[in-house]
């Protein structure tokens, strides 16, 4: 700026103050039309309006007045919905994994045939002696669970691998992290999902310890500033194999050889992922009495006071639990801590409805399939799945939000509210279950899931219905901005 005018390159032109007022009202208000909008928090709108003002929902309904100056936009075959909150993310976090299309003879080939060019090297030079591949142990408890098993079902997969592992490993008990420092905020996993209609998702943390770190709520666009809602949000525990396979496996410690490393770690059956649950929480309590610790599986110091935490119910905690007797371990366990949680996944959830409502436990169930890949294949947890779940635990009145968790494309999160709508759901519960049930279960209702005045404008506008198979995303909206359109 000189001498009251604006300066672009080597072009002087006028001062702007009044063009830039008239700019930002344009950016700041807008009105969206379409042919129906599902608010989700009461009827369905034909022919309706919204106004967006400051990143905030102003108004809802018909014959709305358009604000002078407000930036239009109209889809007249248009439908609108709340932008899809995913309850359970598991999200591409890019860390190092090994390939996951070789099986483990493969990779033993590959081994065998180093080794023999090693020693062969060795005789060139003159040297004696014999490399052992096993000096240091068997190589392949290094390459971790898709490497030792094979990662077939993985490879067509959009999005995640399901075994991928981003937990720090060094310990079961882990809450004092954050998996939001894993988190590129720049992945393209958050284009996969935005182009899905998602606008909110919690990040899960990983279900290789047995409570694991604290999980995050961050929006899939916008401005990378505002993007993280809540940096610590729930911490999660797993019931079932996950603790002792998933990542680089628990082994016990070798009869001979190394001294054993955090890779030959407790757990290795469920009972020891029980004992290490139950003493984490005692040991918090022991801890906040001023108490001495003992034991190989005491927490770490910066652990007891987020435990303590839970125990007070100022941290939320979730708990994964597929099969029936894990979700009874986990309700057994809440019972004798007196902690409330949130179920996670709940596959085998339909044995388990009385015991729920009872316990009055929420479930982010799914996610749903007929035949389980990747992980869930191979882990003997996700054998016997029920489609119409989702129906069961309505008709039983336990709360409940659908997730895709890892899944993206054909099998994201509006195809898990089609498979729950072809197994019994209306499209008005399904549609709630991915929008206001997941932003209720995930803490943020105040903020998204449903399309009413105050709220975020956080929105999709659909080409049809969004169960409709051939509908598609024309445009999404967070926070009043566009962040993607079609």
């Amino acid at each position: 700026m000189r001498n009251g005018k604006l300066t672009v390159g080597r072009v002087m032109l006028p001062a702007a103050a009044a063009w830039l007022s008239a700019a930002t009202l344009s950016a700041d208000v807008v009105v969206l039309k379409a042919m129906r909008v599902h608010t989700v928090s009461g009827e369905v709108l034909s022919a309706a309006t919204i106004v967006v003002r400051d990143g905030k929902i102003e108004a809802v309904g018909n014959d709305l007045a358009v604000p002078e100056g407000a930036r239009v936009i109209e889809k007249p075959g248009g439908v609108i919905t709340p932008g899809l909150v995913e309850a359970s993310c598991a999200l591409d976090f890019q860390v190092p994994q090994s390939p996951p299309r070789f099986g483990r003879g493969s990779i033993r080939a590959a081994l065998d045939e180093f080794l023999r060019a090693a020693q062969e090297h060795k005789r060139a030079c003159g040297c004696d002696g014999v490399i052992h591949a096993t000096r240091y142990g068997d190589p392949l408890n290094h390459l971790g669970a898709d490497a030792a098993d094979g990662a077939d079902g993985e490879m067509g997969s959009v999005g995640p691998s399901a075994s991928l592992s981003w937990a720090e490993h060094s310990s079961e008990v882990i809450p004092h992290l954050f998996v939001i420092d894993s988190v590129n905020l720049l992945s393209n996993d958050f284009d996969r999902l935005l182009k899905e209609g998602v606008t909110t998702v919690f990040v899960s943390p990983d279900s290789a310890s047995v409570i694991g770190t604290r999980g995050a709520i961050v929006k899939t666009g916008g401005p990378l500033g505002s993007r993280i809602v809540r940096r610590a949000a729930a911490a999660k525990a797993t019931m079932g194999g996950d603790p002792s396979r998933r990542g680089r496996r628990n082994r016990l410690p070798p009869r001979r050889g190394p001294q054993p490393t955090f890779h030959t770690r407790r757990p290795t059956t469920r009972m020891g992922v029980d004992f290490v649950f139950r003493k984490a929480f005692y040991d918090a309590r022991r801890d906040g009495k001023g108490l001495a610790l003992h034991g190989a599986d005491t927490p770490p110091a910066a652990a007891l006071p987020i435990l303590r935490q839970v125990l007070a119910g100022e941290v939320p905690l979730r708990i994964q639990a597929r099969k029936q007797h894990d979700i009874f371990s986990a309700l057994r366990l809440a019972k004798e801590f007196e902690l409330r949680f949130t179920l996670e996944e709940g596959i085998e959830a339909y044995q388990c409805l009385a015991q729920l409502r009872a316990a009055d436990v929420p479930v982010i169930f799914g996610p749903i399939y007929v035949t389980p890949r990747g992980y869930r294949r191979r882990s003997g947890e996700a054998d016997d799945p029920r489609l119409n779940t989702a129906k069961q635990l309505l008709d039983a009145g336990v709360r409940f939000a659908l997730t895709a968790h890892e899944l993206r494309g054909e099998e994201g999160l509006v195809r898990q509210g089609m498979f729950a709508v072809r197994y019994g759901l209306s499209e008005d519960e399904a549609l709630k279950a991915i929008t206001a049930s997941a932003a209720e279960l995930i803490g943020v209702a105040d903020q998204v899931g449903v399309l009413e005045p105050g709220k975020a404008a956080d929105l999709v506008i659909w080409s049809a219905e969004p169960f409709d198979p051939t509908s598609r995303v024309w445009l999404v909206m967070i926070d009043g901005q566009v962040v993607y359109e079609e």
